[in-house]
Formats: structure tokens, sequence, C-alpha cells
């Protein structure tokens, strides 16, 4: 294997890799770092690099090996780096060195990491994670926005060496207050109250709590009209989505993303489970898993989206095993998450100029709501589009049509005024 990753090397290089010790692991780790579809090029630096990793370890055979060690290695590489004269660069030696042999020894088993000590009420939040999941079947980003929630608030209260048993409706009132004299939003706060209440009525159940403290948790006051959702003007979707024709592979893979999130309205969490079998091109539709209600939706495939996946596909998707539509750039090439479409669709409204108060995938559906209700379709079918299970959250875009208001109001009052 060695043989073909260093075709292009002397002899002497080859006959240097097979008389090292730990030819098979070595092997083994390479080989296992194509598959993740690292280049051929690192693979080889990789190579070079496990040869010193053995040196400065004293590796004649795997054993144990702990961070300290592999980070004072790491030192002691960077100063014969820095003596040496034939070495181009030895800014980033020793982060290079312990990169290598942490992936290598964590891969071959023998890497020791240091315990993690666990914080006070981990086992109870874990529960709580678990339960959310599984019996109330709620949404991944659902569950993990509200484990968040209740974590900075088991962490400020393990500051004050408080047991969950002793919690009271003060401390909570506490607490809340404590979040909002630190800037956040009454929306947050909200958000933060009902995370709490859950988690304290599963603590009830569960014997950790007292009775009848989720009752007692106030939330602060939103007001009528503030929870209304904002998106760009769809004249501004349309130029944002003229300044993504370009040839790079991040521009052709945000490209195909933000026609998803544009003109179908899909959420974040409904982009990213997307695979490849959920695309059927002889009939021109794709299936979607809804984040919320469940279940699966097909679409009918929009040509300009069906272009744009199928130059992502041909010109910009990396070879790999991942089922999944939309993978990483760079190895190990994996799903892309709901962070790196943010930064998509935030890097891309920002370069067309949109004015929007929020620049998230959110805001596009947002967009695709407003822009098809001033096109005249019926909330029935804005809500089938945006997989809603009640027609109350489809009539909420009505709301912020201001357009339509304004020709409703502007007409003439015959002299009376």
């Amino acid at each position: 294997m060695l043989r073909t990753l260093l075709q292009m090397k002397m002899p002497y290089y080859i006959a240097r890799q097979e008389r090292a010790p730990l030819l098979r692991q070595r092997e083994a780790f390479l080989e296992h770092l194509l598959k993740q579809g690292t280049s051929i090029a690192a693979a080889r630096m990789a190579a070079w690099q496990l040869l010193n990793v053995i040196e400065l370890l004293d590796l004649t055979r795997l054993r144990t090996v702990g961070i300290d060690e592999i980070q004072a290695a790491g030192k002691r590489w960077a100063r014969r780096q820095r003596a040496n004269p034939l070495a181009h660069s030895y800014n980033c030696s020793a982060s290079y060195f312990v990169y290598v042999a942490k992936k290598w020894l964590r891969f071959a088993g023998v890497l020791k990491v240091p315990a993690v000590i666990r914080m006070r009420y981990a086992d109870e939040l874990d529960d709580f994670a678990k339960w959310m999941a599984e019996e109330c079947s709620l949404a991944a980003m659902t569950v993990r926005g509200r484990r968040n929630r209740v974590l900075l608030f088991l962490r400020w209260l393990s500051g004050r060496r408080q047991s969950l048993a002793q919690v009271r409706i003060r401390d909570l009132d506490d607490y809340l207050i404590s979040q909002g004299t630190r800037g956040f939003s009454r929306k947050t706060l909200n958000s933060d109250a009902d995370a709490l209440r859950t988690f304290f009525r599963y603590g009830e159940q569960r014997g950790w709590t007292r009775p009848s403290i989720a009752e007692g948790i106030i939330s602060p006051r939103i007001y009528a009209q503030e929870g209304l959702p904002e998106g760009p003007e769809w004249k501004e979707v349309k130029r944002m989505l003229a300044g993504a024709v370009r040839n790079k592979a991040s521009a052709l893979r945000a490209r195909a993303i933000l026609l998803l999130l544009a003109i179908y309205g899909l959420r974040c969490g409904e982009v990213c489970r997307l695979q490849l079998s959920d695309f059927d091109w002889r009939a021109e539709t794709f299936t979607v898993n809804h984040s919320k209600r469940g279940g699966m939706q097909s679409y009918p495939l929009q040509r300009e989206v069906g272009d744009a996946i199928l130059n992502y596909l041909r010109r910009a998707r990396p070879q790999s095993c991942c089922p999944n539509l939309f993978l990483t750039l760079n190895p190990p090439y994996r799903a892309i998450g709901g962070s790196a479409l943010w930064k998509i669709t935030n890097r891309s409204m920002r370069m067309a100029g949109v004015q929007c108060r929020h620049r998230g995938p959110h805001s596009l559906r947002h967009a695709c709501a407003t822009h098809l209700l001033e096109q005249g379709a019926s909330m029935k079918e804005i809500g089938d589009l945006l997989g809603h299970r009640d027609y109350r959250s489809t009539s909420i875009y009505a709301k912020v049509h201001l357009r339509q208001l304004r020709q409703v109001a502007d007409f003439d009052l015959g002299g009376l005024l």
C-alpha cells in the first residue's frame, strides 16, 4: 500500500518507510485516511510524519501514550525543525506532529485520553434529553436547544452549591432575572422558561425536584406581533440567487442549498437530512422527511433547482460513501450540519446586500411563504408546501403581508377628511 502511495518518490524513501517499525499498523491508518476522502498529498505528508512520531515517541511496538507525552515530543520536533537549514517552514511543526500522532494512536486504540470530569447533574441532564428524543419524539434540534438551555441553568445552580431537591421558585426567578441583566431578550428568556418548565415537570415525575415547581415558573411577557416572522423581500432573494452563480465547489453547493430553502421553504434540518436516494430523476420528484410534523412528502423537482443539484453532484460533491446529498468540502467527508447552512445563508445574503434583521436559513422560509401569499396562493397550499400541521402556523404570514394591507387602506374617503 505504501509503495502505491509513494510511487512518485525515490526507492530510498520507500525503503525507509518499509524498514520503520509498525508498518502494518501505519498502512491500515493511511488506508483509513484515504477511505475518509483524504487527498493523496495529505496522506503522503501523514506517512512521513508518522516516521517522526515513531522515532520521538520510541514506538517499537504499540503502547498506551498520553497527551502530555505527545505534546512534549511535538516540542522536541519543532526545535529540531528550527535547527534544520533545509526546513522551509516550522511554525506549525509541533501542532501538525501532535495532530498526526493523536489521530493515528486514537485509530489504533492506544491513545490515553484524560478522564473528563462530568459536571454535577450530568446524569439527570442526559436522562432528560433521552426522554425528549425517545418518549416525546422531538426533533433533534429541539432536543439540543432545550438541553443547552437547561445546561446553563444547572451550571448556574452548581455555582450556588444547591441540589435539585433544594431548588425553589425563587431560585428560578433569580436565574431568569440574572439572564435578563446580561442582555438576553424577552423571547430568549421565554424559551429558557419553557425549557426549564419542561425539565422540572420531568424532574417531578422522577422524584428529583419539589412538586409544583414547574407551574410556578413565570415566562416573560411576549407582546402581540413581537414574534412575527421576518424574511427578505423576494426581489432581494432573486438578487442573492443570481449572485450565487460561480464555479467554485463551495458556490455550487451554496446555490443548490439556497434554491431548496427559497423555492420550497424547507427547514434547516430537512435540507441537512436529504439523501441521494430521495431524488427520483426520472419522475423529477424528491422526498423530504419533515422535521416537525414527521412523515415523508414528495415535491415536484423544479427545473432550476434540479439543474443546480446536478451541477453540484457532477462538479463539486466529493466522492464518498456517505448517503447524504450535501457533504463537507474537506475530509473526512460527512453530512453538513445546521451551523454550516447558517453560515452559507448569512454569507450569501451579506454579499448580495440583503437588508434583513435575520440572515439564517429560516428567513428564506419566511420569504418563500410571503412570496406565495403575494402570488395568490391559499393558506392551505402554502401550509402543504411548508409542511405545517396546523393552518394557524400558516396564517401568521398574512399578518406580515404589508403590501396587501396597504392596498386595502389606500382608498378614497370622498372628502371626509
